[in-house]
């Protein structure tokens, strides 16, 4: 930017014209290319460059949509060709169990259905007296052929309870490739397969984009339109361009990595052990690449309340292991974003804000849907009006999930109440 001796009205700004403001005290010349702050304090300075930056990101927040479509219509969905099955290493799959729900069993067994060549199924619960214990053991009768273990007990190594319970299968597993997943995650038989084919020589980790199976109900509806909308478009993303942001929800990993960042029990201080598995991963030199096969959620408790404790904890924990979430998660949300474009829209050309707030709107509204179906791969199991209840329901309550997880001091995790704190650390209440 050059500037040019004082005149009459002003100093004169070198500067390409592409805005006009209907402030008096900024004027945009495009005849003579030149740029007249008569007035123009720092304050105009700052709320023409924050409209600029409101502006960008919601360039940026489109071609994110547009990244997650193309990259499930292109890339998702493939099952692995010329994999040569006696070849393939071994798996330990860790399986931590807490309580059940109606799905507990069919979620179970799909793992004793895996057309895997060669693994064993680690199965952990905390509490002796818990009541997935009677769900385990007609599974291993029934498929004997399945080298099928349950560690009852953990171990008390930290904080974490999800990694204390899961240690003693840990300790036992016999292979190198560890597959940690949740309870409520259903698996097809082809899904470790394929995740294991995606373990190059240089890839230390595979992980798994959440997603939900059809379930009924609304709140059921609104899981499958979070996590194959929102959810989905920043995971995908992320991913693409290399940035950390494994969920635990079904991840396979390397355990001499995890070993030489100090084993499973360096893990259990925080409360998102699988970000920082994902952190251990990199910084061993080794990538991350994603499954192509979605991590199924089919919990059978989904219900608005289960949803909101589950969004309030989720913001808790990304403040607390990235705390600039603080600050950059609310601003690159539908509606929170839809305020700041329509207003620096306005600011910069003086045209209507509603309407600008209106197609902001309703094209994010489109692009999520073309997200979400070409996630589905298939006809939804509701109709577009309960879509349409769903998403605006979720783009409305994000800010009130959002002050609610910034506001609180503790969390309620599994059994346990627990206090955060910066860096991803947990302390007991």
């Amino acid at each position: 930017m050059l500037l040019s001796g004082d005149c009459s009205s002003g100093s004169r700004v070198g500067f390409p014209v592409l805005l006009r403001t209907s402030s008096s005290k900024i004027a945009f010349y495009s005849q003579t290319m030149m740029v007249y702050f008569p007035d123009a304090t720092y304050g105009d300075y700052l709320a023409v460059g924050l409209a600029i930056v409101f502006l960008a990101l919601a360039v940026a927040q489109v071609f994110f949509h547009f990244v997650g479509i193309f990259y499930v219509k292109l890339c998702m969905y493939r099952k692995p060709t010329n994999v040569l099955r006696d070849e393939m290493p071994g798996v330990s799959i860790l399986k931590p169990l807490c309580g059940v729900d109606s799905n507990l069993q069919p979620n179970l067994e799909s793992y004793f259905q895996l057309s895997y060549p060669r693994f064993e199924l680690l199965i952990c619960i905390q509490d002796e007296e818990d009541e997935a214990i009677k769900v385990v053991r007609p599974l291993m009768e029934k498929y004997p052929h399945v080298d099928a273990r349950l560690f009852i007990g953990g171990s008390k190594v930290g904080i974490n309870p999800k990694v204390n319970n899961m240690l003693p299968g840990y300790k036992a597993s016999k292979y190198d490739i560890i597959m940690i997943s949740d309870s409520g995650i259903s698996v097809s038989p082809d899904t470790l397969t394929e995740m294991v084919s995606r373990m190059s020589p240089t890839v230390g980790m595979v992980h798994g984009l959440p997603f939900v199976r059809d379930r009924a109900g609304f709140s059921s509806t609104l899981d499958k339109v979070y996590f194959g909308g929102a959810h989905a478009r920043m995971y995908i993303t992320a991913c693409v361009f290399g940035v950390n942001c494994v969920s635990g929800m079904l991840n396979i990993v390397r355990k001499s990595i995890l070993e030489e960042a100090g084993g499973l029990v360096e893990f259990a201080k925080y409360i998102s052990e699988d970000y920082y598995m994902g952190i251990a991963v990199l910084k061993s030199g080794f990538k991350q690449r994603l499954s192509l096969f979605p991590a199924m959620q089919n919990s059978g408790s989904a219900s608005l309340a289960s949803f909101r404790k589950r969004m309030v904890r989720w913001t808790m924990v990304r403040i607390s292991t990235v705390p600039v979430t603080l600050i950059g998660e609310p601003i690159m949300e539908c509606l929170v974003l839809g305020v700041a474009v329509s207003w620096a829209v306005y600011h910069l050309f003086s045209w209507d804000p509603c309407i600008i707030f209106i197609c902001h709107t309703l094209l994010w509204f489109i692009l999520d849907y073309f997200q979400l179906k070409v996630l589905q791969r298939g006809p939804l199991n509701f109709t577009k009006v309960d879509y349409a209840l769903a998403w605006f329901y979720r783009e409305i309550m994000f800010i009130f999930y959002f002050l609610e997880g910034a506001l609180s001091q503790t969390v309620t995790w599994r059994t346990g109440t627990y206090r955060l704190r910066w860096g991803g650390y947990l302390e007991e209440c």
